[in-house]
């Protein structure tokens, strides 16, 4: 008998599939469903999703969930015996310490080789000589970013919430938008370098969720915050950052380097300005499924004020909270990676990328459970999950494929939570509206201590701030 070699090969391959879990992919670039969807599990959570109906992910930048919530009630935070040491084996640590909402005052290192560094195999106990900084120990409060913790104590706050891969921004804004980084680990500048690195004159040639939302017809854009560029400005890669333009490629909109979005102008008008969020939302054009970065002034990157991101943060809950679009809409409130700040739970490893340390997410919605901390285990692509389960779409990789889709953090039963509008000040301080580095607090760096508790005299104590 004469064996169909197509026929052969078809076979193997869904047997990998079955076996593997991983997603065939069409000639067309695009996974086919697969058949969780018809999971009974699954099947309730798209029932009970249903009541959303448009999904607003709000990504700022650089912070870890022990930076922000890890003195928060009930979640889980830093154990009171966490002392960092300066050196590997050294006696001298650093324990984790309140800083001032406006430190530090330069990037900590964040990149592949330091992220790992930290995590040390899982032991978690690098960072204060990974990132080269005792501010890794430093935290802020509910005093510091009150209406985060507002928002926290209202809606769900999620304490195992882990970046997607352990490293800095780029890859991680990939997963929010693809469930992979085509093996990127740390970030590339332009699309050139994309090209180089993948080795691929596409750039990037993977799927995307906005080339599923398209062939499904569920209206997205992707709003991306601008600013006049000054005459003059430097288009450096801070420059760059701090003056983007929509429909460019940087670390935070990976979207254009994608072939298929960037030779596409109906892909490419889904990019826009994040003026348009505040017209959508009073013209009745909000889309289903939208993404919103930052400019680097607001994106709570260091060394920009915490306090300045989260009125910027503030400005764009409230728009929604004052708009018809609250009653159906949830918010996924999170920061794309680490930062260089400790955390001190180990993420779980479920492939050679991540997953990375936990970042704070909090869910705002009607339906959000009110006052709850959400201890399932999530990442980026869990909201990518949500977002398949709920217009019933095809996953990408294997990693929105087993993901938690987020759907503990609502109770579509409950009565709907009220909105939360937070009152912006006419006038907040002039640090939190001048552009980065104009205000440059001094504060006394702690002393590091003996694995004991005692402070070790030695020069190691200086004020910052130059």
């Amino acid at each position: 008998m004469r064996l169909n070699l197509r026929a052969v090969v078809l076979f193997a391959s869904l047997l990998v599939v079955n076996l593997l879990g991983v997603c065939p992919i069409t000639a067309g670039g695009v996974p086919v469903p697969q058949t969780e969807n018809s999971d009974p599990a699954t099947a309730h959570a798209r029932q009970l999703s249903a009541r959303i109906n448009h999904i607003i992910w709000i990504i700022q930048e650089n912070r870890s969930f022990d930076n922000y919530f890890g003195t928060f009630p009930d979640a889980e935070g830093f154990p009171s015996s966490i002392c960092l040491p300066v050196l590997p084996g050294s006696a001298k640590c650093v324990k984790p310490f309140h800083m001032s909402p406006n430190q530090p005052i330069v990037d900590l290192p964040h990149d592949w080789a330091g992220a790992h560094a930290a995590y040390d195999h899982g032991a978690m106990d690098g960072f204060v000589w990974a990132e080269g900084s005792v501010y890794t120990m430093g935290y802020l409060d509910g005093k510091d970013i009150p209406n985060y913790w507002q928002y926290a104590r209202h809606y769900t706050l999620c304490d195992r919430f882990f970046s997607s891969i352990n490293t800095g921004s780029l890859p991680n804004h990939l997963y929010t938008v693809a469930a992979q980084s085509g093996r990127v680990i740390n970030n590339l500048h332009s699309i050139r370098e994309v090209e180089e690195v993948e080795d691929d004159p596409d750039g990037f040639s993977f799927a995307s969720i906005v080339k599923i939302l398209a062939n499904a017809k569920i209206s997205w854009k992707y709003y991306v915050e601008t600013r006049s560029t000054p005459p003059g400005a430097d288009r450096a890669l801070i420059a760059h950052l701090a003056y983007p333009q929509p429909k460019s490629f940087t670390l935070w909109n990976p979207l254009p380097a994608f072939k298929a979005v960037r030779d596409n102008p109906e892909q490419m008008r889904h990019l826009v300005a994040q003026d348009e969020y505040f017209h959508d939302l009073q013209s009745g054009t909000l889309p289903q499924v939208s993404w919103i970065v930052p400019d680097f002034q607001d994106s709570e990157h260091p060394p920009e004020p915490a306090a300045q991101g989260m009125w910027y943060v503030t400005r764009l809950i409230n728009a929604l909270m004052k708009s018809p679009y609250w009653k159906d809409s949830v918010v996924f409130l999170t920061w794309d990676d680490y930062g260089g700040f400790y955390d001190h739970v180990p993420p779980p490893m479920v492939d050679a990328f991540g997953y990375g340390p936990r970042v704070p997410m909090i869910v705002i919605s009607p339906f959000a459970k009110h006052g709850y901390i959400s201890h399932y285990t999530y990442d980026f692509t869990s909201v990518l999950k949500f977002i398949e389960q709920r217009w019933d779409l095809p996953h990408l990789t294997p990693r929105d494929h087993h993901a938690n889709g987020m759907t503990d953090c609502f109770s579509f039963d409950q009565t709907p939570n009220s909105s939360l509008v937070i009152p912006v000040p006419a006038n907040l301080p002039s640090h939190l509206v001048l552009p980065h580095l104009v205000a440059k607090p001094t504060v006394l760096i702690p002393q590091p201590v003996s694995q004991i508790g005692q402070a070790i005299p030695d020069d190691h104590s200086h004020t910052g701030g130059k």
